[in-house]
């Protein structure tokens, strides 16, 4: 299948070049075309082209969740929406309930404290939405559409300015910033990073400033709070950049070395390790211990890189031990064998390439020969290939996001790809432009029915008729005068993927609290605990949902003891 598809992709690239030499290209570069000439060159202004893309990706983002409204459909999501909740409140963490092992989801502790286990920049993103308007999902639009405006701003030390602007439309419209616009999990806040990492990086070289290594500085903060391991990654590719160029440049002295470059980087070096340090500390009590370190050793049986070693953990929960034993450990023992430890590279390999470059877009990539003759080109391919190889070999997991750090660096090579195949072998010019018209217009045709078909399947995303579910139960329950108490018990082939108990960071006040059974006697301490609140039980099965008061629950299953009593 994978060859039958790359086959059409070739026909339609030889269709399409073959198309291009017969089409009158220079009548429509210049008589169609080059009407918009006077409007690209106002939208490649500096700041007009960085608001713009701003403003065209937050917009997009919004109006797609009007039509299809995300809701939280895997566990990640559901970590993320606690440390939002958590922050718009004013908190680091939450202090532990003493009720918490009814209360155990994925990805989340209570042990020394109750929080996500994640780094907080998704958080504070979703938790600046959450404030400023009640709704987390603002925030992941908001960390959108400023990833999209500065790879525009990065581009613009890297690319004359209306191929930045390019770079930025092209960020808005590729499918995999579509998808993070319309999920609490994406990788935007790292691809902000990196953004404002490898810009300033340019821009230091051309000009050593203070302000350029502020820039970078908060670029490498950013990257520290959102993807950490492969964050540390590029920031020291960046900065050994950085440190060679300068010394080949030889055009500071020590002082202005000082000034400009190694104090603001060594200031912002301390902020960072402080502040990491603190919430470190708040969440965990230890300054090194991060809040992800605490959620492996109590709760994960797989290890993170291919070298570490599985524990032995086992839970009274069937759910947590199928999705830790049956899946989680199973993927690690299939890469412990050379054919399978391929197997996983080709996979994480092959999506990668889907997702970052589904056709047409691989087509630029043809273009590599010719980019890596430039030294920026191939400083370019080289970062990225050192941090795609690490998440490729050293990890047991694999999603894109994992490489948002240098997605900024993805998309200058996407537009160096661009202007290569402009100025190709052509005739002329003008065809190298119109064969670039027909890849968008190629782009647009595949995107649109993909597009249409995820905004009317009620499948996709994947579980999104799970998370839809818990929604809809969710605002039915609001609707009641009381508040709610609501004990999940999951079915034997219950998806693991998808957990029901999930509770807001103060948990005592919240609406609904969602718990797990831990037995009857257990049960009723909680009950008491919530005295207030109406008591249900949620049966869930892969087909079918039954929510039913608790109360009648335990009255059926005690008349039915009595009933056998009598039999007897």
């Amino acid at each position: 299948m994978i060859f039958a598809l790359f086959l059409k992709n070739v026909l339609l690239l030889a269709g399409l070049i073959l198309l291009v030499k017969w089409l009158p290209c220079r009548w429509i570069r210049f008589r169609v075309l080059n009407r918009f000439r006077s409007t690209i060159q106002f939208f490649s202004r500096p700041a007009v082209s960085i608001i713009t893309v701003f403003i065209l990706s937050f917009v997009l983002s919004a109006t797609i969740s009007t039509f299809k409204k995300p809701v939280p459909r895997i566990h990640d999501e559901f970590s993320y929406l606690l440390a939002a909740d958590t922050f718009s409140q004013g908190r680091l963490t939450n202090q532990t309930h003493p009720f918490w092992k009814h209360f155990q989801s994925f990805h989340i502790i209570h042990k020394p404290t109750y929080a996500s286990k994640y780094p907080p920049g998704q958080g504070l993103f979703m938790a600046a939405g959450q404030v400023m308007t009640g709704d987390p999902l603002v925030g992941v639009w908001l960390s959108i559409g400023l990833a999209s405006a500065a790879i525009c701003w990065m581009l613009q030390a890297w690319v004359p300015p209306h191929w930045a602007f390019a770079g930025g439309l092209l960020s808005i419209i590729h499918p995999t910033f579509i998808f993070w616009g319309q999920n609490f999990w994406g990788g935007a806040v790292a691809v902000l990073g990196g953004s404002l990492l490898f810009g300033a990086l340019r821009r230091m070289l051309k000009k050593p400033q203070a302000g350029a290594a502020f820039l970078m500085g908060g670029g490498i903060f950013l990257l520290a709070i959102s993807r950490p391991f492969e964050g540390c990654l590029t920031t020291i590719s960046a900065v050994v950049l950085l440190f060679v160029c300068l010394y080949k440049q030889r055009v500071l002295t020590k002082q202005d070395f000082v000034r400009t470059v190694l104090g603001p980087l060594g200031f912002s070096a301390i902020f960072i390790l402080s502040a990491l340090a603190y919430y470190n500390w708040s969440v965990t009590g230890i300054i090194t211990r991060l809040p992800y370190q605490v959620y492996e050793e109590s709760y994960a049986t797989t290890p993170v890189f291919v070298w570490g070693s599985p524990r032995e953990l086992h839970t009274r929960h069937p759910h947590v031990n199928k999705f830790n034993i049956d899946w989680s450990l199973h993927n690690y023992k299939k890469i412990q064998d050379t054919e399978g430890y391929i197997q996983s590279i080709s996979m994480k390999a092959n999506l990668f390439f889907v997702r970052l470059f589904a056709f047409p877009l691989w087509i630029l990539l043809l273009m590599l020969p010719w980019i890596i003759k430039d030294q920026w080109g191939k400083y370019a391919v080289s970062i990225v290939l050192i941090i795609l190889l690490v998440e490729l070999t050293l990890t047991i997991f694999f999603q894109i996001h994992y490489l948002a750090s240098v997605i900024p660096l993805i998309v200058f090579l996407l537009i160096q790809g661009i202007r290569y195949w402009r100025v190709a072998r052509w005739k002329d010019h003008s065809q190298g432009t119109v064969f670039l018209l027909g890849l968008i217009i190629i782009y647009f045709t595949i995107m649109i029915p993909q597009f249409t078909q995820y905004l009317s399947s009620p499948h996709l995303p994947s579980r999104y008729q799970l998370g839809l579910s818990r929604s809809r139960l969710i605002e039915q329950l609001k609707q009641m005068p009381e508040k709610d108490l609501i004990f999940v018990k999951y079915s034997a082939d219950h998806n693991p993927h998808f957990d029901w108990v999930y509770n807001r960071a103060d948990i005592d006040n919240s609406e609904i609290v969602w718990a797990l059974p831990l037995g009857n006697a257990e049960n009723q301490k909680l009950i008491n605990y919530f005295s207030d609140r109406k008591v249900w039980q949620l049966s869930v099965t892969p087909k079918d949902l039954k929510l039913t008061p608790y109360q009648n629950v335990v009255q059926e299953k005690q008349r039915g003891e009595a009933k056998q009593h009598t039999e007897n």
